[in-house]
């Protein structure tokens, strides 16, 4: 059993716990935490599964999948053959959405969302690169042009999750609404899978809440210890071995707003520019071509999928929520597989600002891939919604 403990931004201390079992027949070591999250890396997979319930499995394939808690597929990849418009054809990943996780339950696609991804490599590791859908080319004129009536965006749709430096009660430009709400739609994502609305976990396990009982009775012998002991006093540092069982448990009763920069925003903003550009002319984003760019040290990743990574400035591992944002801390070189990147804003229970985390370069396509597709989910919302002057 692992404590450990990290200083929030805001001065709050955040102590977290796992326990570690590994089963050398199958090959699998598990860790579960101890706000219900449990990682189980196999020989040719990783799962992992948040406090909602919803598990993300990666497979070395290259196919992703996401369960529901009760077991049904939220999406699911599969290997087919596409029929390119010169008539040949080519290996392609299919990704069928069937539900969303809201608001502590499954909201199901009226009609299943098929997508459709070419299949490629990063530094040898198999990888998906996102083919954006056609539309016609007058679907994107009204993004070009400012709106008739000025447009609000209401709370339920994204201010309860964030909060930007200079709020905006209503917008005339596109541009600026589509990129706050690709901000606050990947936190609203983030909240969903891992903020409890109660005292424990939404979805908690008998794991979770005895590793939880055994942190407090740890943390209270070595309490009882320090009492009189200077030496163990200095060796423990500014570890807050008072911490009381309700810090233990991570337990969050309401929604943190994520604090976000103005700068943050705007490039946020030029990025969806960028994005709604590619997306009219038929191109994915690729990593390849955000590296060979000239702002690939200023640009910003939105996490596509809850990950654990490494936190370089502790050794140990963090988390990163859906939408949680980060930075390249140094671009990736040589064959290494890994990118040492910096959290720039995330949640409460994600690794905090600032930090610096190894993340897999394939994980930073899923990345890439997801602010596709969420940009064409905000357009569709935006056209939708602006006529009625609110969003």
């Amino acid at each position: 059993m692992v404590i450990s403990q990290t200083r929030r931004p805001d001065g709050s201390k955040q102590v977290t716990g796992f326990k570690q079992t590994e089963d050398a027949g199958s090959g699998t070591t598990t860790r579960v935490y101890s706000d219900g999250r449990r990682v189980t890396q196999g020989r040719d997979f990783e799962r992992r599964s948040v406090a909602s319930g919803m598990e993300f499995v990666t497979r070395r394939d290259g196919l992703r999948e996401a369960v529901m808690p009760d077991g049904k597929p939220a999406f699911q990849d599969r290997f087919t053959s596409f029929r390119d418009r010169d008539g040949s054809e080519r290996r392609v990943i299919e990704r069928t959405r069937y539900a969303r996780w809201s608001r502590g339950r499954p909201e199901y696609d009226a009609r299943p969302v098929v997508r459709q991804y070419d299949v490629g490599q990063i530094r040898g590791a198999p990888t998906a690169y996102y083919r954006p859908s056609r539309y016609e080319p007058g679907y994107y004129r009204s993004y070009y042009s400012r709106f008739a009536v000025p447009v609000a965006l209401a709370a339920a749709a994204g201010t309860a999750w964030v909060a930007f430096g200079s709020p905006a009660t209503s917008y005339t430009d596109p541009v600026s609404l589509m990129g706050d709400m690709q901000i606050a739609s990947g936190f609203e994502d983030g909240y969903a899978y891992a903020m409890p609305s109660g005292a424990t976990p939404v979805y908690d396990t008998p794991e979770a809440a005895a590793l939880r009982s055994q942190m407090a009775a740890v943390q209270q012998q070595v309490n009882t210890s320090v009492q009189g002991n200077a030496a163990l006093k200095d060796q423990l540092g500014g570890v807050d071995v008072q911490a009381a069982s309700s810090q233990v448990q991570q337990a969050v009763g309401s929604a943190v707003p994520v604090q976000i920069s103005e700068e943050v925003r705007q490039q946020v903003r030029k990025q969806v520019r960028l994005s709604v550009a590619m997306l009219q002319n038929g191109k994915p984003l690729v990593l390849a071509d955000v590296l060979a760019a000239g702002y690939a040290k200023i640009y910003l990743f939105q996490t596509a999928q809850p990950l654990n990574v490494t936190n370089l400035s502790t050794g140990g591992e963090c988390f990163l929520n859906t939408g949680d944002l980060i930075g390249f801390a140094k671009l990736p070189v040589g064959d290494n597989p890994l990118a040492e990147m910096k959290v720039v804003a995330s949640s409460a229970n994600s690794c905090p600002p600032g930090e610096s985390v190894q993340v897999r370069l394939t994980d930073l396509q899923e990345m890439l891939n997801g602010f596709s597709e969420r940009v064409e989910e905000n357009m569709k919302r935006v056209s939708a919604c602006a006529a009625s002057g609110g969003c």
